[in-house]
C-alpha cells in the first residue's frame, strides 16, 4: 500500500454539533441543554454529592464511633529485649539510655514489660518498672529474679 492510498476508516470522523443552529438541526434553541434551571446556564458545575439544597446524607447520618480520651497508653518493653541487657538491675532510666523505650516526649506514659510467644528470659535479673503483666512476672520469678513496681 502506498502513501497516496491511504484513507481514512468509515465513521471514524464525526461532524461536530453546531449548537444553536435552528430546530431543524436537533440542537437549536437550548442547544441541548433541556428546559431552564441550573444545568442550562453557561458556568454550571454541580457536585456530585449536592442534592438541591435539602440536608446532604453525609450531614443526616450520625457520625459513627469515638476517641476514648481515658485510654491508657504505656511504653511497652518485651522481657526479650531486656533479656539481651548484661545489667543485673534494670530501671527505667536504663532503659530509656539504652533505646530499648522512646524517652523524651513519652515520658509520662508508664513502662509496661510484656512477653512473648519465643520467651528468651533465662537470667536472674532485678526489673524495675511501672507495670507487668502477670506472665512476666512468672517469667521473671521462676528464673530467680525479681520483678519490682516502682
Amino acid at each position: 500500500m502506498k502513501l497516496n492510498e491511504l484513507k481514512i476508516p468509515p465513521n471514524s470522523k464525526q461532524k461536530r454539533k453546531r449548537l444553536g443552529k435552528g430546530n431543524g438541526s436537533g440542537f437549536g434553541k437550548t442547544a441541548g441543554r433541556g428546559m431552564n434551571g441550573q444545568k442550562c446556564r453557561s458556568g454550571a458545575r454541580i457536585p456530585n454529592w449536592f442534592e438541591g439544597g435539602q440536608m446532604p446524607i453525609h450531614r443526616r447520618l450520625p457520625g459513627r464511633g469515638f476517641t476514648n480520651i481515658f485510654k491508657e497508653k504505656n511504653r511497652i518493653v518485651s522481657l526479650n529485649r531486656l533479656a539481651e541487657i548484661k545489667e543485673n538491675i534494670i530501671d527505667i532510666h536504663l532503659m530509656e539510655k539504652l533505646g530499648i523505650i522512646e524517652n523524651p516526649k513519652h515520658k509520662k506514659y508508664p513502662v509496661k514489660v510484656l512477653t512473648n510467644s519465643e520467651n528468651q528470659f533465662d537470667k536472674k535479673k532485678v526489673i524495675k518498672a511501672n507495670k507487668f503483666s502477670k506472665k512476666a512476672i512468672e517469667l521473671i520469678e521462676k528464673v530467680g529474679g525479681k520483678a519490682e513496681v516502682v
